[in-house]
């Protein structure tokens, strides 16, 4: 599969993965509105750009669309974003540069084990978010992330470590025909460096090629190198990069 072709088919799963409350269109963009605070759920998909709209008009269209919701207007860049060039002309405008990420997969060409005390769930149960969801986490916040898990689509499964019976551990698995992404990895702060996260991931990637996946990915942001040496020890390589660019003031 070419480096391209996998962007695109990528981030049309991770649409449907992580799905917005709306979206709208402009010149071939895609605006994406929703509850929580994520970049991706609130942000400019822009692989695509008609040129039926002159760019600095359809950039005006996402900043009053985006300040109905009362919030600043952000765009996903890739080296596939459409037009040529978009990155500077935000730059140029004042956007500022956020969260440099990368995208990594790992093909699932062999069986794999599966790890002890993890179990499956096929819903956000208390159960999952109790796992999934930071502790300090306001109310509105907590529901927000659980009516995001709410408008998935697609197959998924939540993968869930226990300790003595207790949730530490917890992941997001949405199968998208022949890729499985990986979202929402947690791992408890008194849990970290036990191998929990490793285990969790292990049982998500084994649970998506029994679903007919052949491809696993996942989005991680640069600075994160805890989780980035995870995923690479797992076998996870770079397929592409992304980041932000939102608007200042």
């Amino acid at each position: 599969m070419e480096d391209e072709a996998a962007l695109a088919l990528i981030e049309r799963a991770s649409l449907w993965a992580w799905p917005p409350r709306r979206t709208a269109g402009v010149g071939g963009w895609l605006l994406r509105q929703g509850e929580t605070a994520t970049r991706r759920q609130n942000s400019v998909q822009t692989l695509a750009f008609s040129g039926e709209v002159a760019l600095d008009r359809a950039i005006e269209r996402v900043e009053a669309w985006y300040a109905g919701f009362e919030r600043a207007a952000c765009f996903q860049l890739t080296d596939a974003s459409r037009p040529a060039g978009l990155d500077a002309v935000l730059a140029d405008r004042g956007y500022r540069l956020e969260a440099p990420s990368e995208v990594l997969v790992r093909e699932l060409d062999t069986a794999l084990p599966e790890p002890s005390e993890v179990t499956l769930e096929g819903r956000a149960t208390a159960f999952v978010m109790q796992a999934l969801a930071d502790p300090h986490w306001p109310a509105a916040q907590r529901a927000a992330r659980a009516a995001l898990f709410g408008r998935i689509r697609r197959s998924m499964s939540f993968a869930v470590r226990t300790v003595g019976g207790l949730p530490v551990a917890a992941g997001l698995a949405v199968v998208d025909g022949p890729l499985v992404g990986i979202f929402a990895m947690r791992t408890a702060v008194t849990a970290r460096r036990a191998g929990h996260g490793r285990a969790v991931l292990g049982r998500l990637m084994g649970w998506g090629r029994a679903m007919g996946a052949r491809t696993a990915y996942l989005q991680v942001e640069c600075a994160n190198e805890p989780a980035g040496a995870l995923y690479r020890s797992a076998g996870f390589r770079p397929l592409y990069g992304y980041h932000y660019r939102v608007a200042s003031g």
